[in-house]
């Protein structure tokens, strides 16, 4: 019974934390579906790559109504690994793009609890997070001038999470340790469009905006950047806001992801 009160206890206090652990993990901001491409010449396949830091704010809501907001750092300060990036290829007006990011997240907890049985007992857990964000996509270009590109896209966002909770009690007070593992993965559709606007010889503007749905009742996302053309690489410094409201999450109801991007587009 105690070591059950005990469990009970420790789970209260780290709460807040796993719910903060889970959208770290899942926003960690990179991104590798470009918003614009340079303008086909040829029908021979074209390639590029893609990769953005960006240095997010998380707000939202969680399923027991209270309000989050996470900074940046606090993702970076708890990062084991990740691996992220993208390919996307062109030939005449089609283009294919996709992305694949990986994260491990890994944090320790520490607090205190008391019961009636003991006041004031030191309890603790390992929490370690993996996930994966995987966004194929399809785009095909309807309006190509000098002076401007209009893409339209579809495609699917999938987001799936994994956390692995191990608690830390007192051995005289319990039968041995516990652990708690959860996942959870959302597929949704999207379709949106895409652009750029060529401002001088080197420089350009792009944007994206996508809107879907699937497992989640509605997401979205916009972006904004404005590019600087070296030789084979683009450096690009942009906004982007991505939106989620979930129907069945087990830790939060809504999601907004908003902030600065910097990065670079390789063209092969």
């Amino acid at each position: 019974m105690l070591e059950k009160k005990l469990i009970g206890a420790l789970l209260m206090i780290i709460t807040k934390r796993l719910q903060q652990s889970f959208i770290s993990l899942a926003l960690l901001a990179l991104t590798t579906i470009s918003a614009a491409e340079e303008p086909a010449t040829s029908n021979d396949w074209q390639w590029g790559a893609n990769v953005y830091l960006w240095g997010a704010g998380i707000n939202g809501t969680s399923v027991t109504g209270e309000d989050i907001s996470i900074g940046f750092d606090t993702i970076i300060k708890n990062l084991d690994m990740s691996f992220m990036g993208g390919v996307n290829a062109r030939k005449g007006k089609w283009s294919l793009l996709t992305d694949v990011i990986y994260l491990s997240v890994s944090n320790d907890i520490d607090g205190r609890v008391s019961l009636p049985e003991r006041p004031d007992i030191r309890v603790g857990a390992d929490l370690k997070l993996k996930g994966w964000i995987v966004t194929p996509a399809v785009a095909y270009t309807m309006l190509e001038t000098e002076a401007a590109s209009v893409d339209l896209l579809a495609g699917a966002r999938y987001l799936r999470l994994k956390a692995d909770l191990s608690l830390k009690v007192d051995a005289s007070l319990t039968s041995g340790g516990s652990a708690i593992s959860e996942s959870g993965h959302v597929w949704d559709g999207i379709v949106g469009v895409r652009g750029r606007l060529n401002l001088a010889p080197q420089w350009y503007l792009a944007y994206l905006l996508d809107v879907g749905a699937g497992d989640s009742a509605l997401t979205w996302q916009a972006l904004v950047d404005v590019n600087y053309k070296f030789n084979n690489v683009d450096a690009v410094l942009g906004y982007r806001h991505l939106d989620w409201d979930f129907d069945d999450s087990k830790v939060f109801d809504d999601l907004n992801f908003s902030g600065p991007f910097l990065g670079a587009r390789f063209r092969f």
